[in-house]
């Protein structure tokens, strides 16, 4: 027995209800599933932050507590400060340190003693005021009267370090200035030695200069990291931190897959409807930069224009369009500009066409637009020329002016035509290169 026309769309109805509420009822599991996989992800990363930050700070402070030691010093034996008594208390920080590539003490703003000596005279005697890299940070700590960690930066004497600056005054008064250069490389790859785990990876940049210090720079770049910024002596860090189980989680795809597959057990009639839902989805017909219909849904509205006009003797409009030296907008503002470009373009072009009509995007800078109903070729001509009018003003994109204009291929369908949809294409194609011949920034009808 065949069944009626009637039974078999209430079948279908049935079996789309069925495999709708089993999609969605797995994919929301799915989908749960791996949103918690990744927040537990992120909490085992910012986990692992704090243990790295607590570290680094106990390794930190204890340099720095050299300076805040040394200030005590001078102000008890302010008056009896004689050259070999700081030499000797110099060394005997610097015997007592890890990490540190020299101590030096400047007197107001020059600087006067440096331990170890050897490989460091070219700095003693210069005045701070006359070293433009090194001058702010030194001011700042004097102004604020707190420590200041600056770099790592270029050392006069060669190399590169972080240097610990920590102003010493006396009786309220400013006397000079103690700075610890520390051995950074070192300083790090000991203070993170015995937390290295093979899950993570991390790096870590100074938060005003965005200058990276330890670590690969290009994971602040990366999708799923952990950021944290910490506080250091009158400026901050911050932190990139992967958990590398987060690349190891299945995919959004992996789960529509299992969804639908799941789904397909409500019946055979579920899968057709899977099926319709996986080519009616955003993602396969929709344009991703524009959010036009694709060549895929411009072919199914195209048959569907072209059903209906030979079914009711209507004619229809097809339009191809593209943007005029658009390569030269790409080599003058860059392709982000360029997407920018496109964008704006399919937005005005979608304002000004109804809503029963197509726009869509073909790839690049290529258009085309299906106009239903259309009773002449003048009606195609006056929308053409409308389009082309809109542009007569440069688009503002990022506060940048940038001159856009159209060429437009147009032609018409005529049901009384044996013409095929693919020949259809082919003219207004032949249209558009016409209107390129003849200068750009105009439109061109078939003949």
């Amino acid at each position: 027995m065949r069944l009626t026309l009637s039974q078999t769309f209430k079948s279908q109805m049935i079996a789309v209800f069925a495999a709708t509420l089993a999609f969605l009822f797995w994919h929301f599991l799915l989908d749960y599933q791996r949103q918690k996989a990744e927040s537990d992800a992120y909490l085992e990363a910012a986990s692992y932050g704090n243990l790295l930050r607590a570290e680094l700070d106990r390794e930190l402070n204890a340099l720095l507590f050299i300076s805040n030691g040394f200030s005590s010093y001078i102000k008890v034996y302010r008056d009896d400060l004689q050259r070999d008594k700081m030499q000797a208390m110099l060394a005997d920080l610097f015997a007592h340190t890890h990490h540190v590539r020299n101590l030096a003490v400047a007197v107001d703003y020059k600087l006067a003693y440096v331990y170890p000596e050897a490989g460091n005279e070219k700095i003693l005697g210069v005045d701070y005021r006359q070293v433009p890299t090194q001058w702010p940070k030194v001011k700042v700590a004097i102004d604020s009267r707190e420590g200041v960690l600056d770099g790592p930066l270029a050392l006069m004497q060669g190399g590169t370090g972080m240097i610990y600056r920590f102003p010493i005054f006396i009786d309220g008064h400013y006397w000079g200035l103690m700075s610890t250069v520390i051995d950074t490389p070192h300083f790090l790859q000991d203070a993170f030695k015995d937390l290295q785990q093979p899950q993570f990876t991390f790096a870590i940049r100074t938060a005003e200069q965005k200058s990276v210090f330890y670590g690969d720079p290009a994971l602040f770049d990366h999708k799923h990291i952990f950021l944290q910024r910490t506080k250091v002596p009158n400026g901050s860090w911050e932190w990139a931190i992967e958990n590398k189980h987060i690349a190891a989680l299945p995919g959004k795809r992996i789960g529509v897959v299992l969804s639908l597959l799941f789904s397909f057990l409500m019946g055979t009639m579920a899968y057709f409807f899977a099926q319709e839902r996986y080519y009616l989805s955003e993602g396969a017909l929709m344009d991703s930069l524009t959010g036009l219909p694709n060549r895929r849904l411009l072919d199914s509205r195209l048959n569907y224009a072209h059903s209906e006009a030979r079914r009711e003797g209507k004619k229809f409009g097809l339009m191809a369009l593209d943007i005029d030296h658009f390569k030269l907008i790409n080599d003058q503002h860059g392709h982000d500009i360029g997407d920018e470009v496109i964008k704006a373009v399919a937005t005005k072009l979608k304002s000004c066409i109804r809503d029963s009509d197509t726009v869509s995007r073909l790839g690049g800078d290529e258009f085309v637009i299906v106009l239903k109903d259309q009773s002449s070729p003048e009606g195609l001509i006056s929308i053409a020329s409308m389009l082309i009018g809109m542009f007569n003003v440069p688009m503002q994109i990022h506060g940048q002016a940038v001159p856009v204009q159209l060429s437009i291929g147009l032609t018409m369908y005529d049901p009384s035509s044996e013409i095929t949809l693919k020949q259809l294409l082919k003219q207004a194609d032949l249209a558009l290169y016409q209107a390129k011949q003849s200068g750009r920034n105009t439109y061109s009808l078939w003949q």
